[in-house]
């Protein structure tokens, strides 16, 4: 029995030797966000170009159009040599069945033969209507043996009643909103193709236009609407940018954050615009992005040295002063005092995450 006990107690201590006490310590690295906006002068200007899409859509507005009476000059011819008076109102009947009235009395000179008294005065056709508008001399007649009238010219003016389509400004902006989309898309496929290799594009401001061949209001069973566009942009490295504003972050984060920073990733760039001043092609962009406290291996080991012998509470506070750790915990293992940190440095792991 007494040589069991011996044989447990030498296979204990060879297991504690086996099984120092080790310390495994988690640093969690903080993270800082890092903004930046700026402008840069960098790109080139591309060759403006114009874009036309058109499109026909049937129109929607309504006219209506009030019958009219047509209007025209009746001459009257006085072979008499008495003046002879007609009277306002005195209606005559053309070849063709169609009625005109006079608008005003009258008064036919008389004759000095061998020329003829001669007056002309307005008239209008007694109905409304297209019908009205009469053919130069329809109107030939013989009012006595000494007085004629005829109608030298034809009349005209006269209407119809009629509803009819007219171009709506819903129709022009119906057809514009599509076709606005379809040049959104064909300029920049025109500007994209003049870009080099590695380059982006930055779109300036375009100058629209849009026009149609009917006006607002006017009769028309369809409107052919064109929009056009005449745009440029700028093009730029994408490459060129990120190395700019890369330099311009680690300035800022040094000058914010201080040493021992660095960028979590690649930087995120966003061109908010693009413009041409002067010939000088200027980007302004904005750079929002994460950096860590990065720990080197230099670093680490003076971590393990100043809390090696320490006791927990104390290399807690040590761990926890340190700049740009965000939290800190240990968990022990193997045989020993778990309330200090062991003395070995092999014996100290450092577990650092980063991004968390």
């Amino acid at each position: 029995m007494y040589l069991f006990l011996v044989l447990v107690c030498l296979m204990l201590q060879f297991y504690i030797l086996m099984n120092p006490l080790t310390v495994s310590v988690t640093l969690d690295a903080r993270e800082q966000q890092v903004t930046l906006t700026g402008t840069l002068q960098l790109g080139r200007v591309l060759t403006p170009l114009t874009v036309s899409q058109s499109a026909t859509v049937p129109t929607t507005g309504h006219g209506h159009q009030d019958a009219t009476q047509a209007t025209g000059m009746l001459t009257f011819y006085n072979g008499s040599n008495v003046a002879q008076t007609i009277n306002a109102g005195t209606v005559l009947t053309g070849q063709d069945g169609v009625q005109v009235s006079t608008d005003q009395t009258l008064i036919v000179p008389a004759a000095n033969l061998p020329q003829v008294g001669e007056a002309t005065v307005s008239a209008h056709a007694a109905t409304q209507g297209s019908q009205g508008n009469i053919q130069a001399f329809a109107i030939t007649l013989a009012l006595s043996n000494d007085l004629t009238v005829k109608n030298l010219t034809s009349f005209h003016g006269g209407q119809d009643e009629r509803d009819f389509q007219t171009v709506a400004k819903r129709d022009i902006a119906n057809a514009e909103i599509p076709l606005k989309a379809n040049l959104a898309q064909s300029v920049q496929g025109a500007l994209q193709g003049h870009l080099k290799q590695g380059e982006q594009l930055q779109r300036l401001p375009c100058s629209p236009t849009v026009a149609s061949d009917h006006q607002i209001g006017q009769e028309a069973t369809t409107v052919k609407v064109t929009a056009s566009e005449m745009c440029s942009g700028v093009a730029y490295n994408t490459q060129e940018l990120t190395n700019k504003v890369t330099q311009l972050l680690i300035t800022q984060a040094t000058a914010k954050l201080g040493t021992g920073y660095s960028l979590l990733g690649n930087p995120e760039i966003t061109v908010t615009q693009a413009s041409n001043q002067n010939t000088k092609v200027v980007l302004s962009f904005k750079s929002q992005n994460t950096w860590i406290y990065a720990l080197s291996s230099a670093d680490q080991q003076h971590i393990k040295k100043i809390i090696a012998g320490k006791n927990k509470e104390k290399a807690l506070q040590l761990l926890a002063a340190l700049p740009g750790i965000e939290h800190v915990s240990m968990h022990f293992a193997g045989f020993g005092d778990d309330s200090r940190i062991p003395e070995d440095l092999a014996s100290i792991h450092l577990l650092i995450f980063y991004g968390l």
